[in-house]
């Protein structure tokens, strides 16, 4: 049976793994929480919990965008450098007198060029995106180095900068943020015409073409998202930190291709779930918190995420015949 095939007992049988890995992570995730808070002292701290909720914002609006991507079976290495890059130039032009918004629209646009950029050369020119986007994270690191003499860029905007610190029913902005980023995305991939088009791609770009898809437009579009929720994520970050660092996003792409991968998204395409991204950054976060409460290494967290990447991409690759074959 081809790939782009579907009969109702493969479609069953993707919906009870989805359903299976769903589960598992709740239940993972429950543990979690469980664990730390008998073991790790101040973790069901509201303040605790405001940190994270911060912190998991970012980091969870970069993941959507790579779970665009993810879907049409492709991958973006360039989100941390793109964030990192879009903070700079926040703090740049909010140093140099320029208004909030016309620094904020500017940069937008230049991170949603940058994925264009992206989408063009992997749609035209036929190169792998794991290239084309890991020569993008090379390029964009060295501009953030050089537009920021390496080193931290300060601005005195306290309207700008307050937006991050502040919060709106008891919730900090920026996780309002990620829930309308999830709840947008969430709409778009599953109501709309283009993101059953992304699905398709990522089934078989081919039989998509064949269907009338077009397999181009689609392709621009989950990378010029891909970049505009790192600008997103980068003005954001800006905003929390009240200053431009040339090294902030780093290691960033793993943590968003991480999360994206442990809520349900496949590598080989066609697969993953906006409130699945959600649960997987969920994830990652309360263990890297947990973690660093017991006073582990930082890089043990790393370490296990790492592995936990590992095991479930090995497990969708065991999962993916069974579905094609039913």
């Amino acid at each position: 049976m081809s790939r782009s095939a579907s009969t109702p007992r493969s479609v069953g049988a993707q919906l009870r793994w989805d359903l299976v890995l769903r589960l598992g992570l709740v239940g993972i995730i429950v543990l979690l929480i469980v664990a730390f808070s008998v073991t790790a002292q101040g973790f069901l701290t509201w303040q605790n919990l405001e940190n994270n909720a911060r912190q998991m914002a970012v980091v969870g609006i970069i993941a959507v965008g790579e779970t665009f991507v993810i879907i049409t079976a492709g991958i973006d290495l360039a989100v941390g450098s793109l964030l990192g890059f879009s903070g700079i130039l926040v703090a740049l032009g909010l140093g140099h007198g320029f208004p909030i918004a016309i620094v904020v629209v500017a940069v937008l646009c230049v991170a949603v060029g940058i994925g264009l950029v992206n989408g063009s050369l992997i749609q035209s020119a036929a190169l792998p995106p794991f290239i084309v986007t890991l020569g993008m994270l090379g390029i964009l690191r060295g501009l953030t180095q050089i537009f920021g003499n390496g080193q931290q860029v300060g601005y005195d905007v306290p309207a700008f900068s307050n937006f991050a610190s502040n919060s709106s029913l008891g919730i900090p902005n920026l996780f309002w943020v990620l829930v309308g980023v999830c709840l947008i995305a969430g709409v778009f991939l599953h109501q709309t015409r283009r993101g059953r088009y992304i699905y398709a791609v990522g089934s078989n770009a081919e039989s998509a073409r064949r269907a009338g898809v077009n397999v181009g437009a689609t392709l621009l579009t989950v990378y010029a998202v891909s970049g505009l929720l790192a600008g997103i994520a980068g003005i954001l970050l800006t905003s929390r930190l009240a200053q431009g660092d040339p090294n902030a996003g780093t290691g960033y792409e793993l943590d968003a291709i991480a999360a994206s991968v442990l809520g349900g998204a496949s590598l080989f395409g066609a697969r993953g779930s906006i409130i699945g991204t959600f649960l997987g950054v969920l994830l990652v976060q309360i263990m890297t918190n947990g973690l660093n409460l017991l006073n582990f290494d930082p890089q043990v967290a790393r370490m296990l995420e790492g592995a936990l990447l590992i095991i479930f991409v090995y497990l969708d690759h065991l999962r993916k015949p069974k579905l094609v074959a039913a």
